[in-house]
């Protein structure tokens, strides 16, 4: 291969990381990046570690070991949306119950690790054997090398707890198999409606009080089995349990996400597009329509299986009930894929990490009081995603993808900067205070109270600065410099964030009756500053072009066509 070939084939890859919407999911994990590196007993990147232990010490992000968790419950939801995409997405076969399978993954998972009746840990299948002792292998070469540097006790992963997890995809497979061979006679709402009634009925079978000694009962059951194995005589090490985790459940995305989109990108998947697109057309070619069909619901089962399992072993659940069963699951799922993109694999992996790391990270803590939120706000973010993006996140325009991701940085850049009390806040306060004296009524002295705050903390980052400027030294330099360009790059839109903390701050604590303190407050704000950064990003481009045509004529674009 000469290196035009070479340059072509780079340049073929990057498009279709472009098109696909990889670099979202990318950058997604990259914000996070300084929480797994420190975690893993490195001192950090610098700068960018300090900048992100800003947020982190102020409660935006949270603890390192709290992060590290909900990145790997993103995981194991961007599986479960994946999987739900591998069929309704390529096949065109809506499924409103997904979580049947999600839930009998991780009741199969259960009774193979803890034995109810039959020990079927003890099977021998080859080719997972051969797969488990490949993630073994990985895991235990990066726990090597942890151990090396950090000297902590080494976790090794229990056996049969993977085993355990492979065995129950592969069970609710069969399952799948079963309803499907019954299910897919039928089409269009009647497929949609036996899906929809299949996880209320195994939701009631499996809370019954006669099968309590199996099924656990309305409660189910905690898991007695850890996932992993700790070399005695080291103490319980939870932030390196929930490390371990999110090494174990990342290895296990990235080759599942893979398969899907090798399948997705085969023959097989141009099978499933032309039965999504004229199912007549398709058996009129000689396709076996029906097997095919069976296929797509077997291997989405099969995901949906593990997915499960894997949730089910997650250090925030631990346990398995009738609850896995719930309408919920299934709705977010199709919420995650259809703002992600329908069709793509990438689109429903990427809204289910956008989605669970704003609900867990930010939503749950503003709006705690706050009765159905996660409906509430996938219902809000679903109707805006139909009316502006309605090919979803990965398939946006140009324009919508820059606004998005300028957005949040427009954000993080004003959110993060510390501030501090100096000269500037000490002169403004003086004055300040005058205002709120005039009488008023109730709404609007919090109000007048509200918007001095906000000026007072506006000033106080320039403060902050001013009081970095006498002690700068070689080591803090740089850090000083990367708040610098944060100020500056966020300074476009500080009236627009000022205008809408103000507002979003009224909107949050009079209407929703919410107590926004600390951390709470912390992450209001931030919520606040992207929902206006984002459409600031889009439409600044546009208004800037037109005071540009208006005042400077084609300058500085000469001899460029720029469509309106």
């Amino acid at each position: 291969m000469d290196r035009k070939e070479f340059y072509e084939k780079v340049e073929d890859l990057w498009d279709s990381i472009k098109d696909r919407g990889y670099y979202i999911l990318f950058l997604g994990l990259l914000l996070f990046f300084p929480a797994i590196i420190e975690s893993i007993g490195f001192t950090g990147i610098p700068v960018v570690s300090e900048i992100y232990s800003l947020g982190r010490d102020s409660g935006l992000f949270g603890p390192n070991t709290w992060v590290i968790k909900i990145v790997s419950l993103c995981a194991i939801w961007a599986i479960f949306a994946a999987s739900w995409d591998f069929l309704s997405g390529f096949t065109g076969q809506i499924s409103f119950g997904h979580a049947i399978f999600w839930g009998l993954g991780a009741y199969f998972s259960f009774w193979i690790a803890m034995p109810v009746g039959l020990d079927l840990n003890e099977l021998e299948i080859p080719i997972f054997d051969q797969f488990s002792e490949l993630l073994f292998d990985l895991l235990n070469i990066f726990l090597s090398w942890y151990l090396d540097i950090t000297g902590a006790p080494l976790y090794t992963l229990n056996t049969p707890v993977l085993r355990a997890i492979l065995l129950g995809g592969i069970f609710t497979a069969l399952f799948a198999a079963l309803i499907g061979i019954i299910a897919l006679r039928v089409k269009g709402p009647y497929l949609a409606l036996i899906t929809l009634i299949s996880p209320l009925i195994a939701s009631r079978i499996f809370s019954m009080t006669r099968y309590n000694d199996i099924t656990g009962g309305n409660f189910g059951y905690s898991f007695i089995v850890d996932p992993f194995i700790i070399e005695k005589p080291f103490p319980p090490n939870r932030e390196l349990e929930a490390l371990n985790f999110y090494i174990f459940i990342i290895l296990i995305f990235i080759v599942l996400f893979g398969i899907m989109l090798l399948i997705s990108s085969s023959r097989i998947g141009l099978v499933f597009l032309s039965i999504r697109e004229d199912e007549e057309a398709a058996e009129s070619l000689g396709i076996n329509v029906r097997l095919y069909k069976i296929l797509a619901f077997v291997g989405s089962a099969f995901f949906a299986g593990l997915a499960g399992g894997l949730y089910a072993q997650h250090p925030i659940v631990r346990s398995t009930g009738p609850s896995f069963f719930d309408s919920t699951f299934s709705f977010s799922i199709i919420i995650f894929c259809v703002i992600g993109g329908l069709g793509t694999i990438s689109g429903g992996a990427t809204g289910a990490f956008i989605l669970t790391m704003l609900l867990n990270l930010f939503l749950n803590d503003v709006f705690h009081n706050v009765g159905g939120l996660q409906i509430l706000i996938y219902g809000m973010l679903l109707i805006l995603s139909l009316r502006y993006m309605p090919y979803g996140l990965v398939r946006a325009t140009k324009d919508q993808k820059r606004a998005m991701l300028v957005g949040v940085a427009f954000a993080l850049s004003w959110i993060l900067l510390p501030s501090s009390e100096g000269w500037g806040t000490d002169f403004f306060a003086s004055y300040l205070p005058q205002v709120q004296e005039i009488p008023s009524s109730d709404f609007i002295s919090k109000l007048i109270h509200l918007f001095s705050s906000t000026i007072l903390d506006f000033v106080g980052k320039f403060d902050m600065l001013g009081q970095m400027i006498p002690s700068l030294t070689s080591s803090n330099l740089f850090y000083f410099l990367g708040l610098v360009a944060m100020l500056i790059f966020s300074i476009p839109a500080v009236i627009v964030f000022l205008l809408s903390e103000v507002i979003g701050l009224t909107v949050f604590q009079e209407i929703f009756g919410l107590a926004l303190k600390d951390e709470s407050l912390i992450k209001a704000r931030f919520l606040i500053y992207i929902s206006a950064g984002i459409p600031f990003a889009f439409y600044l481009p546009k208004i800037f072009k037109k005071v540009r045509l208006r005042y400077w004529g084609v300058w500085p674009s000469a001899g460029r066509y720029e469509p309106d």
